[in-house]
């Protein structure tokens, strides 16, 4: 066996199928299919509270809506999609949450955390209870999450909307779920908004 022929045809090979690899996910990611989102609450009416973050340039990344929720409330999965995160982190600032993603397709993830409020881990370990998916678990539109359970009296208990699109090259792009909403979504949103003074489009020109 003549090695020195051999070697450079493997090599050969495994270049080829790399790059065949390669180049489907990159057509992988380009043919993932736009999402189009319900919202994460079914009664508008318990809003206390809107936030609407506009600039996808901040260092937070924080752009999307917070909705403030005095009382226990059921969250509910927007689209449907795969779990791939349910973990509880502690923020700069001192506070809980729980960040539960929503992986839509090979482009887009869903966001959603909860925040009750609280600086004491005890507190946001009660949360967790209340969360009623898993990573790896399989979600339906509109299937429950699980119940935000805000600390009384707190000062700014609520969920925090947002997605990311994902390029091939792995950078994440955050980006405001109204743009990708249903007409009657993007309706109802926009209405809940104006009853507090915002406007919920991500457009930089609104700011």
């Amino acid at each position: 066996m003549n090695l020195k022929k051999i070697i450079p045809k493997i090599v050969g090979l495994i270049i080829i199928l790399s790059g065949a690899t390669v180049a489907g996910f990159a057509i992988a990611f380009e043919l993932a299919e736009t999402p189009v989102f319900s919202l994460p609450l079914l009664d508008l009416e318990v809003v206390s509270g809107v936030q609407v973050f506009h600039d996808n340039r901040s260092t937070q990344l924080h752009i999307g809506f917070d909705f403030r929720l005095e009382n226990n409330t059921k969250i509910y999965a927007p689209i449907a999609g795969i779990i791939t995160q349910v973990k509880k982190h502690q923020m700069s600032n001192g506070y809980w949450l729980i960040d539960v993603n929503i992986k839509i397709n090979a482009k887009w993830t869903m966001f959603i955390a909860f925040e009750p409020w609280t600086t004491e881990e005890s507190v946001i370990d009660n949360q967790l209870l209340f969360i009623t998916v898993s990573r790896g678990d399989s979600v339906e539109l509109n299937q429950s999450l699980g119940i935000l359970t805000p600390v009384p009296e707190s000062e700014f208990p609520h969920i925090h909307w947002t997605i990311t699109s994902n390029t091939f090259m792995g950078k994440k792009e955050h980006e405001s779920p109204y743009d990708y909403c249903s007409i009657e979504a993007q309706n109802q949103l926009w209405e809940l908004c104006q009853s507090f003074g915002k406007i919920p489009e991500d457009s930089l020109s609104l700011l």
